[in-house]
């Protein structure tokens, strides 16, 4: 694992639209996501921790920790390659950004998931994250450091 760099930018946008292609077949939608176009801009150059998991050359996963006021993180765009997961790269990312949120002295970091993915849902609570709401669309969570 490794911190995200501008020479990173074509792989991790590809590999984030991959995972949202992946999960919404015929709703996905491209456009809808102009954050990843420039990820340097709109995220690393906002405070925001980027990280990646490069296996044999290829960015096979990344995660973002987004800081949020009040002393809070929040994970944004996490996605593992579905060639990479269930070998714990997710749990990872995300034990490595609540490093980081500690390291910043953040008090909390949440993260909202699509209720229908079952497997982002066990992340989560695998990783010690509380369910805060939930609706047939979304599922919000929150670790308290």
């Amino acid at each position: 694992m490794r911190d995200f760099t501008p020479c990173d930018q074509a792989a991790v946008r590809d590999l984030v639209l991959g995972g949202m292609r992946e999960r919404w077949s015929d709703a996905y939608d491209p456009w809808a996501n102009p954050d990843l176009e420039n990820i340097s801009t709109n995220y690393v150059d906002n405070g925001a921790e980027v990280v990646v998991v490069e296996i044999g050359g290829a960015i096979v996963a990344t995660g973002i920790l987004l800081p949020v006021p009040k002393d809070r993180g929040r994970i944004v765009r996490m996605s593992v390659d579905q060639r990479f997961r269930r070998q714990g790269l997710g749990r990872q990312i995300v034990d490595e950004l609540v490093r980081r949120a500690r390291q910043r002295a953040m008090v909390e970091v949440a993260v909202r998931t699509d209720t229908p993915w079952a497997s982002a849902l066990a992340l989560y609570r695998s990783c010690g994250f509380t369910e805060v709401d939930q609706d047939h669309s979304d599922t919000h969570f929150a670790l308290s450091l």
